[in-house]
């Protein structure tokens, strides 16, 4: 068995998943293809709110990108589980770097359109719906049973934190390229760069192997019945468990309420704050960092134990810190709230996913992923259109302060329940020492 003795030996959680030489290759690719999708995202939002100077065309590119996993995530799933999830994860990665390096294509050229930046983003999206769900589930397959739950929280840790991280990267790559090449070159310059992230997790992919493979599903001659069968079987699966429905019931009003904030960031940078492009990155810098920094530390604990009391507390406080931050046009106090919320949210989503595959059965997984996914992932997208449309007409910070009242009234609705449950919710896997 691979070691890394040192490293797992003061890291915990962290040290347990990346002393597995097969999930490290994973986790390699996963790092940088994560980053590249936020960074494909980020260059999305600055350029059509470049072209537009729309709120409303703001929030229809983050739908574009993110309404395909809500829609097509639980069919993805479906898929995976009967054709492979490395399979899957191959095939749709490497159309997303096709997409990627299209959309830069059309900058150069000069024929890029909002209603062209739509299509594209919506082909990106409709990518990743496939990809991510059956990457995530492909994780029992690359690593010990007793390392799997410090696996899940490393994988989803590093996904929340790209959430954050991407766009800071994404900002700096825009802010360089226009200053040397002229606006929008420097949206080329991040499209560019997503594609070659993206190629990070096709390459990982084809050097994993696969240690616990799952069984084989029975072959049926026509595929759309068999599909068809196989969700709604993980559809059933999820109706008869009762912490799964309010986990996933409590994630989307995370995501959209909460989580949309950070799709309309390029609109408070420069509407709320007068900031550039440069002042857009220092903001997502700071969220980055208070989600970097809760991450790691939810990393290295590696354990379930005590997540169902983060999931909820971080809902609430997240809802808090938003309404702070809207409430204030001072853009050193907005700094510092901002990375608060970058923290609490990360904080909220990890728990959520790694309670939700903790319960979870192997020949379910992703499926469950995947509508998991597309609740928590996917929903944003209908969060940040909205959002972006009530604010055409009381504005942003009016907007997503109603958000996060909604957010925090449905936390203290629901959220007793769900922590009455506690200690079975996160009692399915046993624990690693």
């Amino acid at each position: 068995m691979d070691s890394l003795t040192g490293f797992g030996r003061h890291f915990g959680g962290m040290g347990r998943a990346l002393s597995a030489r097969n999930y490290r290759v994973y986790w390699y690719g996963h790092l940088f293809s994560s980053n590249g999708g936020w960074i494909f995202l980020i260059s999305s939002q600055w350029l059509i709110f470049h072209l537009t100077e729309s709120p409303i065309w703001l929030g229809a590119i983050g739908f574009a990108y993110l309404a395909p996993l809500f829609f097509l995530g639980p069919l993805a799933g479906a898929i995976s589980d009967r054709y492979g999830h490395r399979r899957t994860g191959i095939i749709a990665a490497s159309f997303g770097i096709v997409v990627s390096l299209l959309t830069a294509l059309a900058i150069t050229t000069g024929v890029l359109t909002p209603k062209l930046m739509i299509i594209l983003t919506i082909f990106q999206g409709t990518f990743f719906a496939f990809d991510f769900p059956a990457r995530q589930a492909l994780i029992p397959q690359l690593i010990e049973r007793k390392n799997l739950s410090a696996a899940i929280g490393m994988n989803w840790a590093t996904y929340c934190v790209a959430g954050f991280t991407g766009p800071v990267v994404g900002g700096a790559i825009l802010s360089l390229g226009n200053s040397v090449y002229g606006k929008p070159m420097g949206a080329a310059m991040s499209y560019t760069a997503s594609a070659f992230a993206l190629s990070c997790i096709v390459l990982a992919l084809t050097q994993v192997r696969v240690i616990n493979p799952l069984r084989a599903k029975k072959q049926i001659e026509h595929i759309i019945p068999a599909v068809w069968s196989d969700l709604k079987a993980g559809i059933y699966y999820i109706v008869e468990s009762t912490h799964l429905k309010i986990i996933m019931g409590l994630s989307v009003f995370v995501a959209l309420f909460l989580r949309s904030y950070q799709n309309l960031m390029a609109g408070f940078a420069k509407e709320v704050f007068h900031l550039d492009e440069q002042g857009l990155g220092n903001m997502l810098a700071l969220s980055g960092a208070g989600a970097l920094f809760v991450a790691i530390i939810l990393a290295i604990r590696g354990k379930t134990d005590g997540l169902t009391r983060v999931f909820i507390c971080g809902i609430a406080m997240s809802a808090i810190a938003l309404l702070v931050f809207v409430s204030n046009t001072h853009i050193t106090s907005a700094l510092v709230t901002v990375t608060f919320i970058g923290g609490l949210i990360v904080a909220t989503e990890l728990s959520a996913q790694t309670l939700v595959q903790n319960i979870v059965a192997d020949e379910y997984r992703a499926r469950v992923i995947s509508i998991s996914l597309a609740v928590t992932v996917g929903s944003p997208a209908f969060g940040t259109f909205a959002i972006g449309w009530f604010a055409e007409i009381v504005g942003l910070q009016i907007a997503l302060g109603i958000s996060a009242i909604i957010a925090l009234i449905a936390v203290i609705i629901f959220g007793r329940k769900l922590l009455a449950a506690r200690a079975e919710v996160e009692a399915k896997i046993q624990e690693a020492e």
